[in-house]
């Protein structure tokens, strides 16, 4: 009963029996409405996998059509008839007229060709079902237990086909599509190619793991906005996760995979053997490396720090505050460790101006976020166990951990609870991990936290927030304290920037990645005067806009610092 629309004064009893119709058959309806147009979207809870389910499903059609009729509206006040309301087309105009429409349609198309049977001579609407009564989908072993929608199928199958994912223009989602404007590169379509396989329809359950299938999730960015932005929140980027563990299973997993993959060990080597590693990547060496891993020659990699984060915390951190506020951890992700320790050293000294002592465990493993994009889900299982069993005791006492990188600290919340098996521990690091911002923010609004900033006008600043951020938090947050410090903030209001961690990096992907940042943000933060300070929350984002545009992004704890009130400080 998805497009019905009667006059505006009919309204009320066209609901009234619609209501009544949907009992009469022992289930209950979702009501979506453009009530000024009279316009109803129902949506009727029918298991459509059934026999019952599907007859069922033909006679609320029917009996909507009649009530429709009754009450002097359409079938298809919006959208279109389709396969769908196509059969009822007769029933609806009277013989006459839909004659009438047979007839125009075979003057213009007498072979047929354009889009055919969707208006006149349809097929009946039980026929070419998605699902129907001999659906038998293989539930493949999975890693991700995708409890929130009952398993991996039905994560697949959350996606209802309505094309959200093929906006353009406003939003994050989907990155991708809005760049190739290729149905291909849509999120429904990387719903549709896994459930057809795993269905055998139209495909085959050997191409649940084939290389054509493997295609088609090649330019997902894992940025999670379907999460939020779909209106069935189908969770792509988990799901493809999911789907790499399995093809990797199959095919083996890539040298540039498992690089990446383990990038925080990378990492620490680069950051031990400073300054030498940085040399080395400006040489014909780090040429030769870049192009053994697939990354583009025109990228540069981030520099290695020489004093990582964790070690400036242990041997030169003076603590600044009795830690009046009580303790928190601060978990330091890899890049706050080894290649900006700026942002760490900022995330450190905004707690310690807050009156919180700032706890850093040095055994913390990594998140696990790379892993998990990388679809080495065994390994990002036994670092989440890890980090789980180091943080779940602190968790337990009420002390908070909070992280500066979205896609880190949020894996705590949005995976660990789906990667591993329910338990206390689990459930408690989840509710207890926080974004600087947010937890900062959420002090302030509930708590009384006053921060000791400048009272003269800061400066003006292009936020531009993660997309991991933009899904699961928001930016309000960080939209907030930036102007409590006297910025003039505006936000970016583009989608993704095109990095999305390493995807940005691949050789082959990076022309895409040019095209999803020129979409919106490029542009934006290209218009800025010099004076305007560009602010970021991710590492990615950072990159990408420092590469594309020549600005140099800083991250918003960076912005906050340089506004605190310093005498204040001292005087604390």
């Amino acid at each position: 009963i998805e497009d019905v629309s009667v006059p505006v004064e009919h309204l009320a009893d066209y609901v009234r029996e619609i209501l009544r119709l949907v009992a009469e058959h022992g289930t209950k309806a979702a009501f979506y409405a453009h009530a000024s147009a009279g316009c109803l979207h129902v949506r009727p809870l029918v298991n459509l996998k059934t026999a019952d389910g599907v007859r069922t499903m033909r006679a609320l059609t029917e009996g909507s059509l009649e009530l429709a009729k009754r009450f002097g509206g359409v079938l298809s006040g919006e959208h279109g008839d389709g396969l769908a309301r196509g059969e009822l087309n007769p029933l609806l105009f009277g013989p006459t007229l839909y004659q009438c429409m047979k007839e125009l349609k075979a003057a213009f198309d007498p072979l047929g060709l354009l889009n055919p049977g969707k208006i006149v001579d349809c097929p009946p609407l039980d026929q070419n079902l998605r699902y129907g009564p001999d659906y038998r989908p293989v539930e493949p072993k999975t890693f991700f237990a995708f409890r929130q929608d009952g398993g991996f199928l039905r994560a697949i199958e959350m996606c209802n086909g309505a094309g959200v994912c093929r906006k353009l223009g406003v939003g994050t989602m989907c990155p991708s599509y809005m760049a190739t404007r290729d149905e291909r590169d849509t999120t429904r379509a990387r719903a549709n190619a896994l459930r057809n396989a795993l269905a055998g329809r139209i495909l085959e359950p050997r191409h649940f793991t084939d290389p054509r299938t493997y295609e088609v999730f090649d330019l997902c960015l894992a940025c999670k906005a379907c999460k939020t932005e779909c209106p069935s929140s189908v969770d792509m980027a988990r799901i493809k996760a999911e789907f790499l563990a399995q093809y990797y299973a199959v095919h083996g997993t890539p040298l540039r995979a498992r690089a990446f993959a383990h990038i925080h060990l990378l990492n620490r080597f680069g950051s031990r053997t400073a300054p030498f590693s940085n040399l080395a990547l400006r040489t014909p060496l780090g040429t030769l490396a870049k192009r053994a891993l697939g990354i583009h020659p025109n990228r540069s990699l981030p520099s290695f720090a020489r004093v990582p984060f964790d070690r400036w915390f242990r041997d030169q951190h003076i603590p600044r505050t009795d830690g009046v506020r009580g303790p928190v951890i601060y978990f330091h992700d890899t890049f706050a460790t080894y290649n900006y320790p700026e942002i760490g050293r900022a995330a450190v000294m905004l707690l310690e101006a807050a009156g919180y002592q700032v706890l850093v465990l040095e055994r913390r493993q990594c998140c696990g976020r790379p892993m998990i994009s990388k679809g080495l889900l065994r390994d990002a299982q036994r670092v989440a166990r890890e980090n789980v069993a180091l943080l779940a005791p602190f968790a337990r006492a009420g002390i908070p951990i909070v992280g500066t990188e979205p896609s880190c600290i949020l894996t705590f919340r949005d995976e660990y609870p789906d990667l591993l098996p329910p338990s206390d521990d689990v459930t408690i690091v989840a509710e207890q991990s926080f974004l600087l911002d947010e937890f900062l923010a959420r002090g302030v609004e509930r708590e009384g936290l006053t921060l000791p900033f400048r009272s003269d006008p800061g400066p003006r600043v292009l936020f531009h927030g993660h997309c991991h951020q933009k899904a699961l938090v928001g930016v309000q947050h960080t939209l907030a304290l930036l102007r409590a410090a006297g910025c003039q903030v505006e936000e970016s209001g583009a989608g993704c920037c095109g990095m999305a961690g390493s995807f940005g990096y691949e050789t082959e992907h990076y022309e895409i990645s040019q095209k999803i940042g020129a979409d919106r943000l490029f542009p934006k933060v290209l218009e800025q005067p010099p004076e305007t300070m560009v602010v970021v929350a991710g590492v990615s984002c950072r990159e990408q806009i420092a590469h594309f545009t020549q600005r140099r992004p800083l991250h918003f704890a960076e912005v906050l610092v340089q506004r605190l009130d310093r005498a204040r400080l001292a005087v604390s």
